[in-house]
Formats: structure tokens, sequence, C-alpha cells
């Protein structure tokens, strides 16, 4: 059922970009975009000890092609639809049983069902300078909503400096060029539903306020203020964001407490950050489709009861290189780890770029259900 609605939301953004455009369907073709990358992915992952699935030694190479074709716009409305085809290339071991199929590249690239090929966007929109409404499979980057999600947003500014957050979503997955997980249900068949306000107070503060509701399971309320400046050649700003659930399923409410503060000075951005959670319940249930609190590649801990995590990030571009160096300290409960992060991006070409990605934890020995962690992954992109 799910899999037919994808199909049918993808023949109704092309049925629907036909029917806008009809009265000059070749002007629409020809002014729509045509975008896409040709990608080969690589990843190690090397434990001190192997627990289960997910904690292995795993090693695998995976190519894709990503194909996307947006409209132009007609009377503000526009239409896109977009596709990912991946291809094992090379696996360490083939025949290594993951919790989602056969083979290393299985933990990251899903077989869950036997594909190899996902729909990555289709969706349909309406845009003007108050209003931007966007229906069908698309990219969620908002508090607590991430990745990939079958969904409807609107973002309404009702007035100067203000703007409306409305969204529901049913489905959510991943499929990017290093991550392949399916469209699954997010609440059931029940949905999330979110409701966000922010205003601008000035040109250097802005505030959130945020409800989200999924039926039947959890609620989360949440605010959150940013504060951005400038002297001189030196910026600098902070965040203080503070969220609580209330569980109906779970037997203990969650909450979260986030700060964040940043200077930037000669091509340097040095950002200072501190994360709390409940003593009983962490984050309750609030993490159940995505959050955008956790900077690391791993960061497990970080959701857990009674954790504070303290972590420092320095970025710099050096010679055309992109570089990004993450060091933090979570401690939960009676145990305690660390992880470091390194992230390098080079653009050999405007088309031709190389990421690389490097993390090791230093887990807590005491604490049995985890174990140190060193991981490398690099993806070299073609877009065109």
């Amino acid at each position: 059922m799910k899999s037919r609605l994808s199909l049918l939301v993808s023949v109704v953004v092309l049925g629907a970009s036909t029917t806008l455009f009809a009265g000059d369907l070749s002007d629409a073709l020809r002014d729509g975009k045509v975008s896409g990358d040709v990608s080969v992915t690589y990843e190690s992952r090397s434990q001190d000890k192997e627990i289960n699935a997910y904690y292995s030694d795993t090693a695998y190479s995976v190519g894709s092609v990503g194909l996307n074709y947006e409209t132009a716009k007609y009377n503000n409305f526009s239409a896109a639809i977009g596709f990912r085809a991946y291809k094992t290339l090379w696996e360490d071991d083939d025949k290594f049983v993951t919790s989602h199929g056969e083979g290393d590249a299985s933990e990251r690239f899903y077989q869950d069902g036997d594909y190899r090929a996902m729909v990555s966007n289709a969706y349909l929109a309406y845009d003007t300078n108050m209003l931007h409404v966007k229906a069908g499979r698309q990219i969620l980057s908002t508090e607590w909503l991430t990745k990939y999600h079958d969904a409807v947003t609107a973002y309404i500014t009702p007035f100067e400096k203000a703007q409306l957050e409305m969204i529901w979503t049913d489905r959510r997955g991943r499929v990017y060029s290093r991550d392949l997980r399916q469209m699954v249900d997010v609440n059931a068949n029940k949905g999330i539903y979110k409701l966000g306000f922010s205003y601008k107070l000035n040109e250097q503060v802005k505030g959130k306020l945020y409800a989200l509701s999924a039926p039947d399971s959890h609620d989360i309320y949440g605010a959150k203020v940013n504060f951005d400046s400038n002297a001189n050649d030196v910026t600098f700003g902070g965040l203080a964001h503070y969220m609580q659930t209330k569980e109906d399923v779970l037997v203990n409410d969650g909450d979260m407490m986030e700060l964040k503060a940043y200077v930037g000075f000669s091509g340097y951005t040095a950002t200072l950050g501190f994360v709390k959670t409940d003593k009983k319940a962490g984050w309750g249930s609030a993490a159940n489709a995505g959050d955008t609190v956790v900077p690391f590649e791993e960061g497990d801990q970080m959701y857990v009861a009674d954790a504070q995590t303290t972590y420092l990030m320095v970025s710099k571009s050096v010679a055309g290189v992109s570089l990004t160096g993450l060091y933090g300290i979570t401690e939960y409960g009676q145990y305690e780890k660390s992880e470091f992060n390194v992230w390098a991006g080079y653009g050999f070409t405007k088309e031709l770029s190389l990421n690389v990605g490097f993390a090791m934890t230093d887990e807590d020995s005491s604490d049995v259900t985890t174990t140190d962690m060193t991981q490398l992954n690099a993806t070299l992109a073609y877009k065109f």
C-alpha cells in the first residue's frame, strides 16, 4: 500500500506539471531544470569488540545515480520529481547478516525490501512572497523532523518579521549517496503535526515557539532564541533551546536543554555547545522523526537519560579545503564517553567534489552495550 502511494504521488506530480503547463507545454519543458549526480561512497567501521550487527567491523563501497527534474513556475505553481538508484560495488563480507539485509553495506543501505532505487523527490509546490506550500516527498530540516518525508508543509509570513510553520508528515526515510532507508510510518498511520511561530525581534535576535503532536503517542513543546551579531571583523552569537515531551505511551516525560555560542574571526569559526537531557527519560519520544541537535557522526548517548554533553567545533577553509573538527564528552548516568570527528571537503572543479569524514569514539569500558569505534568514509560526486 505504501509503495503504491509513493508511485501515485509521482504520477500525480508529473500529471500536475503537464496540466499546469497544458497551454504551452514546450515552454514549460524548456524552462524546467534537470539536475543530478553520479556518486561513489566508501565506508569502513572498526570496533574494539563486535557486539551486534550494528557494532561490527564492516567495509564497503556503493555507487549511486541521482536524477531530478523541476518545472518552471506557472501562476506560482511548480512541481518536481527525482529518483536515486544504487549499486553495491564492493563489500569486505558480502555474506554478513546485518539488521537490514545481507552484506556489509546493508546496515547503511537497507535491504528490507528487494529494491535498489527509490523516489527522492515528488512534490507539488506553490510559492508567493508570503506563502510557500509543498505537498509530497521532500527534505525537512526543522526541529524534530529531518531527512526525507512524505509531508505537506506551509510557511506563511502573516506580517513583517514573522513566520508561521505548519507541517503534517506521514512517513520518513533516507535517499542519500551515503544512506538508503525505505520510507516508514513516523507514527503508525496517524502521522505527526507541527506548528511553529518565529519572530525576528531585530537584526540580531530571533525567537521561535513550536509544538508537535503525534496522536496517541506523544506531544512536544519547545522554544528557542538565536542571537547573531558582529563587531568589526568578528562575528559572534549563540542559541538557547529548550524542549519537553508529554508522553502518552512512555511512563516518563522527557526534556532537553541546548546551549551554543560561537565566534568567527579571520576565516575561523569556533562553536561551544552544551546539551542536557531529562534524568529519567532523556529526550523521550522527541527524536523519533529526526533531530537537529546532535552534531556528531555517532553521538548515540546524547539521547539517553541523565546525559550531558559538552563539545567544541572549529571550522576553517585552507587552500580550497573546508575543514571541520569536533570533539565532545558525554556523561550519562555513571558512564562517560568521548567522540572526535573530522570532516574535509574539496572541489576539484565546479562539478566534481570529494568529501571525507573520520570518527573515533572512546566509550566507557564499564558500559557493556557499546564499544570503541573508528569510522572512515569518503564520497566522490560529479554533479550535473
